[in-house]
């Protein structure tokens, strides 16, 4: 006995043994963009070559935050504020150095880059630390009766 076949299953079975539909471009080569390092260049480990030992290794990377993170913990940190906290878990505020395994030589250093919606959100922040924070303790300070 056959089991009968629904629609559902002639159509999968169709659509992968037919070929496009159309006739197929002439002249046209298809444009294929690649781009490299977009994800995980910056912070993994990669292969390179080390002018040292002269072996091409992977690398051993290190994470340290920037003199601007630094600098942003200090600021919001001497306003108790918990924003102080961002810089060591935020990529913008990270440099990261890659290690030959070998010999311990080091081979780059390198930084991600802001873009405009870290620094959007860097001035935002900026904002409520400095200007909003004084103005809240202000406010408490009123209604508990102190001021």
């Amino acid at each position: 006995m056959d089991t009968p076949t629904t629609t559902k299953d002639t159509a999968m079975e169709d659509v992968s043994l037919q070929p496009p539909p159309g006739p197929p471009p002439t002249g046209q080569t298809p444009s294929v963009r690649v781009e490299l390092g977009k994800h995980g260049e910056v912070e993994g480990p990669r292969t390179q070559l080390c002018s040292t030992c002269n072996t091409t290794v992977w690398t051993t990377v290190t994470t340290s935050t920037n003199i601007l993170g630094w600098i942003w913990f200090l600021l919001c940190y001497c306003f108790c504020c918990v924003c102080a906290l961002l810089p060591f878990y935020l990529k913008p505020y990270k440099k990261f150095e890659h290690f030959c395994p070998n010999c311990g030589a080091l081979l780059k250093t390198t930084m991600s880059r802001c873009t405009s919606t870290t620094i959007a959100i860097t001035v935002i922040l900026i904002f409520f630390c400095f200007i909003m924070f004084p103005f809240v303790i202000y406010i408490g300070l009123k209604y508990i009766g102190l001021v």
